[in-house]
């Protein structure tokens, strides 16, 4: 999601394509709107309007904890890495003490590692 905002709804034009009476159906229709309907549809959209801002909000606070956790995974990625080239070293250590004769290893064992 980028970081513009979600257009906000708006009320209907009530748009009249008639030649020369057009403008008067338009003005018609926009009465009759505003006796029947339109303080309901008016309450209606301030509704939705707030419910897709706390949507959006959520969204982007969704989209924020998943950076996080993208960069919380890459540090854990970065930690198996260098744990798993431990452990591989000193079992390759190991294995070399194993095959030293038992004499040399007691040497090798007193010198600290390099």
């Amino acid at each position: 999601m980028d970081t513009q905002r979600l257009p906000l709804l708006r009320e209907y034009d009530f748009p009249s394509s008639v030649p020369l009476v057009g403008p008067l159906i338009r003005l018609v229709r926009r009465f009759l709107y505003g006796l029947t309907a339109k303080w309901a549809m008016w309450f209606l959209i301030q509704q939705q309007n707030q419910i897709n801002r706390t949507i959006e909000d959520w969204l982007r606070a969704q989209e924020d904890r998943l950076r996080a956790q993208e960069a919380w995974l890459v540090d854990l990625d970065r930690d198996m890495t260098i744990l798993a080239r431990t452990v591989a070293e000193r079992e390759i250590r190991q294995r070399y003490l194993a095959r030293m004769p038992e004499s040399s290893r007691s040497v090798n064992q007193i010198q600290p590692d390099a």
